[in-house]
């Protein structure tokens, strides 16, 4: 098979390449220098608790934390998580982060997960770009960015209205990241699948018999309304 290319498309066909192998690059070698000091989710520790003082009650989440100039700005109403994805998880390509929370704390979250390269455009910052071998690791790097806003009134739990601060209350949470097996499948399910498995495989087997058995009880039945139906002529 032969492939004819158009003079006239060839430079734009080499720039077209050269811009995606450009933006490739960028993509994977850029490193965000002020992320190692942000909590961490890697594969040995893969959930962690946090507390976080939600923003005052009607602010929207989208301007929560807006005015902030840097990554390196603090806000006490969000929280910047670093997410590994290197080492024992290189071999997985999708994961989840799924973020929960007590019900009695009536609070909003919002997370955003951001490359380096977003992230380096968001902040309005100049990114490192690395060079192997740790270039291998940073272009597996994500970044968690969670903000919490207030939406209620606490519920009374086991301490006294009187005793409850006055002051806004730290909202805790938890963050877990899993891999997704199959792009989908996260591995806490897994064990849940194998239980409904079995069951399944357990009420085929099992089905046979028991409707064996109810067709036992039902021929008797009808013999014996039959039985009594002569009698009952005679």
């Amino acid at each position: 098979m032969v492939i004819i290319v158009p003079m006239f498309m060839w430079s734009d066909i080499k720039s077209m390449v050269h811009y995606i192998q450009k933006r490739m690059r960028t993509r994977e070698a850029l490193k965000i220098p002020f992320a190692g000091q942000w909590p961490r989710l890697n594969q040995t520790h893969n959930d962690r608790e946090w507390a976080v003082v939600p923003a005052p009650y009607g602010t929207p989440l989208n301007d929560v934390c807006k005015n902030k100039s840097s990554g390196t700005d603090t806000c006490a109403h969000e929280l910047w998580v670093l997410l590994d994805l290197a080492q024992e998880w290189s071999t997985h390509s999708s994961f989840t982060a799924r973020l929960s929370w007590p019900a009695s704390y009536p609070a909003d979250f919002s997370i955003k997960v951001y490359d380096s390269e977003t992230l380096s455009a968001y902040l309005g910052i100049n990114a490192q770009t690395m060079q192997p071998p740790s270039l291998q690791n940073h272009q597996r790097h994500r970044y968690a960015r969670i903000r919490v806003v207030d939406t209620g009134v606490l519920t009374p739990g086991y301490q006294a209205a009187t005793t409850q601060p006055a002051g806004p209350v730290p909202v805790p949470f938890v963050l877990a990241l899993e891999p997704l097996y199959f792009g989908f499948l996260p591995p806490s399910i897994i064990p849940v699948l194998g239980y409904i498995v079995v069951a399944i495989i357990a009420c085929c087997l099992a089905l046979p018999k028991i409707y064996k058995h109810l067709e036992s009880i039902a021929l008797q039945a009808k013999q014996e309304l039959a039985t009594a139906g002569d009698r009952k002529c005679d």
